[in-house]
């Protein structure tokens, strides 16, 4: 049932990046728990996409950890499966190879992975590994 006092310019919005090569995702350890996440999150009090963009391509543009001239790209809205009230906006960053994350912790995996063993991942990673699967497996396209 939705709820009808639900208005999107009240609630914050989440921007993930999720990045992707040779058919796998990327993603770290999740700040505070003992799963695992996208690399790239970020709350923003957005809720239109074309806002949503601009900071996508800001925020992995002062992301360090990210040697990549690739420009983060727009997948698919959905609302939160923490918050029902929030928006989260994915976004596909197509990496060229693996060495353009330099993260510490991290590693790429395939969706398949998060479908095995989903108590290792995120419930957003668990709501995302479908749309996420076939975008790695498309990721030269995103090139």
């Amino acid at each position: 049932m939705k709820n009808s006092n639900f208005n999107p310019h009240n609630k914050l919005s989440i921007i993930r990046i999720a990045p992707v090569c040779n058919g796998k995702i990327y993603v770290v350890p999740h700040a505070g728990s003992n799963q695992m996440d996208l690399p790239l999150m970020k709350y923003t009090d957005s809720y239109s996409r074309k806002t949503c963009n601009k900071t996508a391509k800001l925020f992995t543009e002062n992301y360090k950890e990210f040697t990549t001239s690739e420009e983060p790209r727009f997948s698919v809205r959905y609302i939160s499966p923490v918050d029902k009230e929030e928006f989260v906006y994915l976004y596909i960053l197509p990496l060229n190879n693996e060495d353009e994350v330099v993260f510490n912790e991290g590693k790429f995996i395939s969706a398949d992975d998060i479908e095995n063993n989903q108590h290792l991942y995120s419930e957003y990673l668990q709501k995302e590994s479908g749309l996420l699967g076939m975008a790695a497996e498309l990721w030269r396209d995103y090139l």
